[in-house]
């Protein structure tokens, strides 16, 4: 296993705190977790075997099979027609997948063309760190912002993956019952930049914007779309950051990286483009003085007094605006990483957490296997920590509430208190048929 992670620390790790029970009401929107058996897991075990199509009839069920396996990755599918064990006993006409979560992969490998502290840019060799974190963060906000405000989906479950990224669960009924098709159409919609895998970012957000708008000094600017000026309020104050000298990018301290940054500017002014580039060639690296954040401040006040704000918003939007992995999104069957697994390559936990709360996520300091494993060493669990007011939390698995011991506490209640919001919900429904038929199921998309 990579990181020295033991079969007895997960064994450890999955027997008392790992919290079955509220996955299976998770995963089956009922709190007596019926419906469990049609739901897929997919288990990575140490030497890269791979098994699909695994279910279990109950959490109990579930919880042996984790501390038989030690799965070092899992991984959540979707709910099928029948038990996905018995797939290969039944005939494809009967086995096919009903619903999913609408899910969302933000991953930093996707920026790698327009940050330089890390990934392919980088000769470090880390996949993530201060200065180009807040990448995720920004990403968080957008699409979280959409989803509620464009789409009207209200119960979000924001995932830590462990590493380099962030995985959006979307648990509203109407998301769960989403085709192929509206799934692809939400993710074009908050689709404006296409990068990843060295290729030059394209951003698409002219194809959004509305009629020119001719600006009593003679500049065209166009008008963006109402989501498009949503994200930029929330990027453009986060920018000055990202391409500071000291704690960000250093943007326009380093020639090739100011040169990218000003061919983005329009033709119409090139003039203003070659003179910056002559201007502001001195590379300023690793220095104490603020000199990207004063360049930024000075182009964007130029922007904003020409009224030409259209390109101070481009430029944000190339560096900073969420990019998706559609592929993730649109696919029912499509698995992803499940909450509460272990990282393999950091041994960090993938942990929910509060999209308000985003900036306070420091995934430097996540909390780790082996830190979880210590913690229960140093620790008993008395009849103080065994209340009666976990009643999510069934009589033979009472001792569970170790985790209440470990600096897991705070992820696992956010948890529990996501799905009781969820079941609630689900259940505050009082027309079943209502459900059942999914006549409710959003059938259309926000139009331009």
């Amino acid at each position: 296993m990579e990181l020295g992670i033991s079969e007895e620390l997960l064994r450890i790790y999955y027997k008392r705190i790992f919290p079955c029970d509220l996955f299976a009401q998770w995963l089956t929107y009922n709190p007596r977790s019926t419906g469990l058996s049609k739901r897929e897991f997919s288990f990575t075990l140490n030497g890269d075997i791979y098994l699909r199509y695994q279910s279990f009839d109950s959490s109990s069920d579930f919880r042996k099979e984790l501390v038989k396996l030690c799965p070092i990755k899992i991984d959540i599918g979707a709910a099928y027609s029948n038990a996905p064990k018995l797939h290969r006993s039944i005939l494809s006409s009967s086995f096919k997948p009903q619903w999913k979560e609408l899910v969302f992969d933000i991953d930093l490998t996707d920026y790698d063309e327009v940050r330089y502290c890390c990934g392919d840019q980088s000769t470090t060799g880390s996949p993530i760190c201060v200065r180009c974190w807040p990448l995720a963060r920004s990403a968080v906000l957008c699409v979280d912002r959409s989803l509620r405000e464009d789409f009207g989906f209200r119960h979000l479950l924001w995932v830590y993956s462990g590493r380099r990224g962030v995985h959006c669960w979307v648990c509203d009924h109407s998301a769960r019952h989403l085709d192929q098709t509206s799934r692809t159409a939400i993710v074009e919609y908050l689709t404006l930049v296409r990068g990843g895998s060295g290729k030059k970012p394209i951003l698409t957000a002219g194809n959004y914007s509305k009629s020119n708008d001719l600006h009593s000094n003679g500049n065209i600017d166009p008008l963006f779309h109402p989501c498009v000026d949503a994200a930029c309020d929330i990027l453009i104050p986060r920018f000055t950051n990202y391409c500071s000298t000291v704690n960000g990018q250093n943007l326009f301290g380093d020639k090739r990286r100011l040169d990218k940054l000003l061919s983005l500017l329009p033709d119409e002014l090139k003039d203003l483009r070659d003179r910056l580039s002559g201007e502001w060639s001195t590379d300023i690296q690793d220095s104490k003085e603020e000199v990207s954040t004063k360049r930024w401040n000075t182009l964007k006040r130029f922007f904003q007094e020409n009224g030409r704000t259209s390109i101070l918003k481009e430029i944000v939007l190339n560096y900073t605006y969420p990019r998706l992995d559609a592929n993730v999104s649109t696919g029912v069957n499509h698995l992803l990483k499940s909450p509460f697994c272990v990282h393999p390559k950091t041994g960090h936990i993938c942990i929910p957490f509060n999209p308000q709360e985003v900036d306070r996520l420091d995934p430097f300091n996540v909390p780790t296997l082996n830190e979880l494993v210590e913690q229960l060493s140093s620790v008993s669990v008395n009849e103080h920590d065994i209340s009666n007011n976990d009643d999510n939390i069934s009589t033979n698995d009472k001792h569970l509430l170790a985790f209440k011991n470990t600096s897991l506490r705070s992820a696992i209640e956010y948890f529990e208190t996501f799905i009781k919001q969820i079941l609630q919900a689900e259940y505050s429904c009082t027309n079943i048929d209502q459900a059942e038929d999914n006549s409710h199921v959003l059938r259309s998309i926000p139009v331009f």
